[in-house]
């Protein structure tokens, strides 16, 4: 907010007549990482020649709630994949509480899991394909982080809020298995800048955070975490059954931390002010926000466009730092 204004204008007139445009925090990057920083990967802000990623991409956090609902049986194919969890058992509406304790339980496989592979996949690739010409770029001496990763985080927090502020019912095949949901009364949505669905996302994100920091990394590296997908969201939906929210098996996720597809309805800014709230000391690694709007929705002609375009990131961005 602090950029001086011609700048801040001329980079949302740029942003209207050609399209994705990133913006970052400078007050977070700076703030954590000095002032000679930059943008390494997507979101991913690294200090220049002295630190380093080793990249951990992403796990389906979204999969692992159906997994848990279900005692580590996969919800499309019905094989036992995570073996010593006891599913929710009856036909009554989920108890918020239980499904929880389960989804930490099955975290904590899930994230073992993930970092244990990490660690595996880096210390093969330094020994048989190490980046030596990269590396001859950098310090001796450098900061290594282990960039991990979540893709879902909208529609586990929207399913949580459907479980704790709705009626959600199980739907189970003749095995048992509960391959849908059946919801009845509303609940609050990550996105529209409501606390009790905000919460709950933010909730998780620290969760898993703190369960990747509890695991020794590969040469000590820092953990780190991104709230961030571009182009796995189809691949992710298509692996994926339906779930409380609504969202139906098969279909594409929402990226990054963006709401679930069509569940924010109060506008960009309240998405803004949800996607906030998000404690960025629990993914460093970066989160991202992808906003499309046609521009003539933004006012009536290019100055007013301009104008309205700055205030929202203005106000988005005081909010979030």
């Amino acid at each position: 907010p602090e950029l001086p204004e011609g700048y801040k204008k001329f980079c949302a007139k740029v942003s209207i007549e050609t399209s994705s445009i990133q913006y970052e925090s400078d007050h977070q990057i700076r703030d954590r990482w000095g002032d000679d920083a930059a943008i390494a990967c997507c979101v991913s802000p690294m200090k220049v020649g002295k630190q380093m990623q080793f990249f951990g991409a992403r796990v389906n956090s979204a999969k692992a709630l159906l997994y848990a609902i279900n005692g580590g049986r996969d919800e499309v194919s019905g094989k036992l994949v995570v073996p010593d969890h006891t599913p929710v058992e009856g036909d009554g509406p989920l108890d918020f509480d239980e499904v929880w304790k389960k989804y930490e339980q099955m975290l904590d496989w899930v994230v073992g899991t993930y970092v244990e592979a990490l660690n595996i996949i880096h210390y093969c690739h330094d020994r048989y394909a190490y980046e030596s010409m990269e590396m001859a770029l950098h310090d001796s001496q450098i900061t290594r982080t282990m960039g991990c990763g979540i893709a879902g985080l909208s529609i586990v927090a929207d399913s949580l809020s459907a479980i704790k502020y709705a009626k959600v019912t199980p739907v189970r095949d003749e095995t048992g298995l509960v391959v849908d949901y059946v919801t009845e009364g509303e609940f609050p949505r990550y996105g529209n800048d409501d606390d009790r669905a905000d919460d709950i996302a933010a909730t998780i994100v620290h969760t898993v955070m703190e369960k990747i920091k509890a695991i020794p990394m590969y040469r000590n590296a820092i953990p780190t975490q991104s709230v961030l997908t571009i182009t796995s969201n189809v691949v992710y939906g298509k692996a994926t059954g339906s779930f409380p929210s609504g969202h139906q098996a098969g279909t594409p996720f929402a990226p990054g931390a963006n709401p679930e597809n069509g569940a924010d309805t109060h506008g960009m800014l309240a998405s803004m002010l949800s996607v906030g709230k998000l404690d960025y000391s629990d993914a460093l690694d970066g989160i991202s926000l992808t906003n499309t709007i046609i521009p003539s929705s933004l006012g009536r002609n290019l100055e007013e466009q301009i104008e309205n375009l700055v205030g929202i990131m203005d106000a988005g961005f005081i909010k979030k730092d």
